[in-house]
């Protein structure tokens, strides 16, 4: 048998509605810890700075170096600042990254289960393949499948069942009164209707 390629999605948003929620909590969740740690650590640096500024206002010698230490002092505070902000964009945006990495390996597989569904609503089981090697949801997917090919092969076994009651329905009729005759011609006749639905549910 030919070797099947493994399966690639080159759409990263394929349930925009779910990727993009859980997408913007993760990012919010990571944003205010950024935020708040942040500011803890913003304030600690602002408060150090001013007890600095205190013992260099207290000392004589270093008193007409006040405003040169003042300026150096703030100008660290908004180097700190502006390090603040870009690590809360990059913590933002690597959240982001992720989370859209990490809920489409969860609505991937979901996808694909959807369309099994609809395969089987309308009247088809569809062929099922692995999924992908870092997507979510194995375990189910697995069971999923198995269920699938249980109801083929269910449906293959009633197909056969049925088929021998064609056989012997067959071969009784002619033996049977004219009136049950065309009974069971017409009972043969849906059986012949169910079996032609039962192999196009499993082509």
């Amino acid at each position: 048998m030919e070797e099947r390629k493994p399966f690639r999605r080159k759409q990263f948003l394929i349930n925009r509605a779910f990727q993009i929620k859980y997408t913007v909590i993760i990012a919010v969740i990571g944003i205010i810890i950024a935020v708040l740690w942040g500011t803890l650590f913003y304030k600690a640096s602002k408060e150090n700075s001013q007890q600095m500024l205190m013992l260099v206002q207290m000392d004589p010698n270093l008193s007409s170096m006040t405003d040169i230490i003042k300026e150096k002092l703030a100008a660290e505070d908004s180097k700190i600042m502006l390090y603040l902000i870009a690590f809360v964009v990059a913590i933002f945006l690597s959240l982001v990254i992720w989370g859209i990495l990490i809920t489409h390996r969860i609505a991937g597989p979901i996808f694909i289960i959807s369309r099994y569904v609809d395969s089987i609503a309308d009247g088809k089981i569809p062929e099922t393949r692995p999924l992908r090697k870092k997507d979510e949801l194995k375990e189910f997917f697995d069971k999923f499948s198995r269920m699938i090919e249980a109801l083929k092969e269910r449906e293959n076994v009633d197909i056969v069942v049925i088929n021998d009651v064609l056989k012997t329905l067959e071969v009784i009729k002619d033996t049977l009164p004219a009136e049950r005759k065309a009974e069971i011609e017409r009972e043969i006749g849906e059986l012949g209707k169910i079996i032609e639905r039962k192999r196009e549910f499993t082509k």
